[in-house]
């Protein structure tokens, strides 16, 4: 997404849409654009996404190496074909000849390697470079420890770019689909502003054709690798004057995406029902712990605070009827077989591991600082208040405040609703936990953790699962984190759209949308 993966609304999910969806929508198909709750915009530039708005809008305006189907799997965009070689370590891409930027100036391998450097590059001070770190000497340029030239990433000719990574990682490709690593014209600069709509150059099936505040109207590529898509134009609304639901029942919005709260009565409404789609849960709200300074730095604080918590009786208080109590940071359309349950709840576990802590005295834990920000954290904290008797302040602020600050000072326990940035377990492991992570907000750091991630992403098809759910206990045990819900969503889409069903981790690639009729 991520990258998401944070995010400003920070709820994305893989529509389980069907490839063609009923014809029924009024109108002619010829020339009619696809009107689109997109929110805010926040950027144009694949190195300074933030949310989920920032990658579904980023997925239009981009290619990549490849892009996902709808079943989550990579196909051939920018590059061909690829091969691998070296036991899963060296990935040969082979791109198309006569590729174009949307401006007509010339795109190839080269550009795929500038794009990546630009987004490792610490001046860049890219909000997404980690969706790279298995990239051979990726983090360590990133840390200003190694130059371009020591990172493993070489075209050696115009159509072929080689990358070589840390480990292997069969996922790779999967990678390659998402809008971080997409490429962008060789005038870049490391801003997140540079682009303007108008004098827009991208890569992918649109272009910003012109701006109204929040609002934005995309024009299609003719030059895009996948052909000018069947809708020429999108109308992306940033913001609407009353809800999402009225707006698409008086017919001023053909797509978007509704609260599960709302689902539960449109999918028995006459009218609406119709053009409402479920989604899986690909996200994960969670809370997590600053455990580079007490109290949490201590291994037994954290687990207490978890164990106190019955996530199967609190997440409905937290996030309602339609949310599902977390074991994990993995939503469960990415789970590997048989992973770990949620541990079982014990307020006398809890006590006796901050007496053992040696805060007995629950004074001597000082105030505790939680943010809300990513969850409502109300049946948490009264838990914790009661249960172990601390004292908890609960502080929220505005998103982009919010950001600014975890990055740099992470508040003791802060709350978020994260997205697979990719179709693979060790998207969230490695981008949220491990040690130099941008998104490791808590600055955990556990070298068994970073031994048996390594592992299960470098694991045979066969041991995958095993290799996983053992990542998946160290994290419980060590607990630098509390997974506390994963919540299904919904979209209603305009009866008459085809081709919904072309997604990317939770996001429509308008580029495979027409208009049936």
């Amino acid at each position: 997404m991520p990258r998401l993966k944070l995010r400003r609304t920070l709820l994305a999910v893989l529509l389980a849409l069907t490839a063609t969806l009923p014809s029924g929508g009024g109108g002619a198909a010829a020339g009619r654009p696809l009107r689109y709750l997109g929110g805010d915009p926040g950027t144009f530039d694949p190195a300074y996404i933030s949310d989920a708005g920032d990658v579904q809008l980023v997925l239009q305006l981009y290619a990549g190496l490849t892009r996902l189907d709808d079943a989550g799997t990579p196909y051939p965009s920018l590059a061909a074909s690829w091969t691998v070689g070296d036991a899963g370590r060296t990935y040969t891409f082979h791109l198309r000849s006569g590729l174009t930027f949307s401006d007509g100036s010339p795109l190839d391998a080269r550009d795929v390697r500038r794009s990546w450097l630009r987004l490792l590059d610490p001046a860049t001070r890219s909000t997404a470079p980690d969706v790279l770190s298995v990239i051979q000497n990726a983090t360590e340029r990133l840390a200003g420890r190694a130059t371009e030239s020591q990172v493993g990433i070489d075209a050696p000719e115009a159509t072929t770019l080689v990358v070589h990574l840390a480990h292997p990682a069969a996922y790779f490709t999967s990678i390659t689909a998402t809008p971080a690593t997409f490429v962008v014209p060789r005038n870049a600069q490391p801003t997140p502003t540079w682009q303007r709509a108008g004098s827009f150059v991208g890569s992918g099936p649109y272009i910003v054709a012109s701006q109204a505040q929040t609002d934005l109207v995309l024009r299609g590529n003719p030059r895009y690798v996948g052909g000018p898509p069947a809708i020429d134009e999108v109308q992306w609304t940033g913001h609407l004057q009353g809800d999402a639901t009225s707006a698409f029942s008086a017919n001023r919005l053909d797509l978007t995406e509704v609260a599960p709260w709302d689902a539960t009565w449109i999918r028995y409404d006459r009218n609406l029902g119709p053009h409402l789609h479920p989604a899986a849960a690909l996200s994960v709200a969670f809370f997590g712990f600053d455990t580079t300074r007490p109290p949490f730095d201590d291994v037994r604080v954290r687990r207490a605070f978890a164990l106190a918590l019955d996530r199967r009786r609190l997440v409905e208080l937290s996030a309602g009827a339609a949310a599902e109590a977390a074991n994990s940071l993995v939503p469960p359309a990415l789970q590997p077989a048989r992973m770990p349950g949620i541990p079982t709840a014990g307020v006398a576990e809890a006590r006796r591991l901050l007496d053992e802590a040696g805060y007995g005295d629950r004074a001597k834990l000082g105030l505790l600082r939680v943010n809300a920000n990513g969850l409502n954290v109300g049946p948490a904290v009264a838990v914790w208040r009661r249960d172990l008797g601390v004292s908890i302040s609960v502080e929220t602020m505005r998103f982009a405040d919010f950001l600014g600050q975890i990055a740099t000072d992470a508040p003791q326990i802060f709350t978020i609703n994260w997205i697979a940035d990719y179709p693979s377990p060790y998207a969230l492991y490695s981008l949220l936990l491990l040690p130099g992570a941008a998104s490791n907000y808590g600055r955990w750091n556990d070298p068994g953790f970073v031994s048996l991630l390594e592992a299960a992403s470098s694991a045979a098809p066969t041991a995958e699962s095993a290799a996983y759910r053992a990542v998946e206990e160290r994290v419980q045990d060590q607990a630098p984190v509390i997974p506390w819900s994963y919540t299904e969503s919904s979209w209603l889409v305009r009866q008459g759209l085809s081709g919904a069903g072309k997604l990317t981790v939770g996001l429509m690639d308008f580029g495979s949308l027409s208009w049936a009729g």
